[in-house]
């Protein structure tokens, strides 16, 4: 499975941008039309979508790929997350969601109770908006072009370069291909995925426990209780923020998020 993201705005603005807001790790692509970010290897959808949307707020646009051998999904972020293009069979959609998100047999159950969705694809309205999206997002692009790839939605093969090439985006399809290579990979290995320790949320309930035990043990009101609770969750919060941004923020900005430059018919190099 291969993710990738592009959005308008130049590498160079784009790297000093998500550093300084603590967006990523990822590889930046520079290409004609902006930038083409690469997450790393391991990285969930949401991780994936929640990154496009925080270079979304600081371009403008993003558009967040998502693709293996079977399927595709395109989302195209204008304002915040909305329906997704897909091509390939029902079946290997809903195998590269759930690999995608990495579910486990509940999210699976869960995207099989909403399998229905595929089926909007059809939909001229659902066809059309991804082109106007499309066409927000990068106002030079053709509508024919895209549209009719959007409409061959069985047709899951090259689907994210070819909709890349037809919407007038030609560097963003050959990334896209060089990274199906994993020409990029050497890169976006060293990379961790995009999601901080979450040890401040498992340390919760036996804090709570443990405040329980002490309030009954020693008879302390039951207000105390609730206020020791609510300084947890904030004092908790205030961790994960801290260890979220050591991610990037606190990292070299060549380290987190490093620019790999691309010539034409060449691989990403350093």
């Amino acid at each position: 499975m291969r993710m990738l993201i592009w959005t308008p705005l130049n590498a160079a603005e784009l790297q000093q941008a998500m550093h300084g807001g603590n967006v990523g790790p990822a590889a930046l692509v520079p290409v004609q039309s902006g930038t083409v970010l690469l997450p790393p290897p391991a990285t969930k959808l949401s991780e994936a979508a929640y990154m496009a949307n925080r270079v979304r707020k600081i371009a403008g646009g993003a558009a967040l790929a998502v693709w293996n051998d079977a399927a595709a999904l395109l989302y195209l972020f204008t304002t915040t997350i909305g329906r997704a293009s897909m091509w390939g069979s029902r079946e290997a959609v809903l195998a590269l969601s759930a690999e995608a998100k990495q579910s486990g047999p509940i999210g699976r159950l869960l995207d099989r109770s909403t399998a229905g969705l595929v089926d909007l694809r059809e939909k001229e309205k659902w066809q059309l908006e991804a082109i106007d999206k499309l066409t927000a997002l990068y106002p030079k692009a053709s509508r024919k072009a895209p549209l009719e790839r959007i409409r061959d939605f069985h047709n899951a093969e090259r689907a994210i370069p070819d909709f890349f090439r037809a919407a007038g985006l030609p560097e963003v399809a050959q990334v896209a291909e060089l990274t199906e290579q994993g020409r990029a990979d050497g890169v976006l290995q060293p990379l961790e995925p995009p999601r901080a320790q979450m040890w401040p949320l498992a340390a919760f309930l036996p804090l709570m426990v443990l405040t329980a035990l002490v309030t009954v043990l020693f008879r302390i009101p039951p207000a105390v209780y609730y206020g020791v609770g609510a300084v947890l969750v904030v004092s908790l919060a205030a961790v994960l923020v801290v260890l979220r941004r050591q991610l990037v923020r606190t990292k070299p900005i060549n380290t987190v998020l490093p620019v790999i430059p691309v010539t034409q018919g060449a691989a990403p190099t350093d």
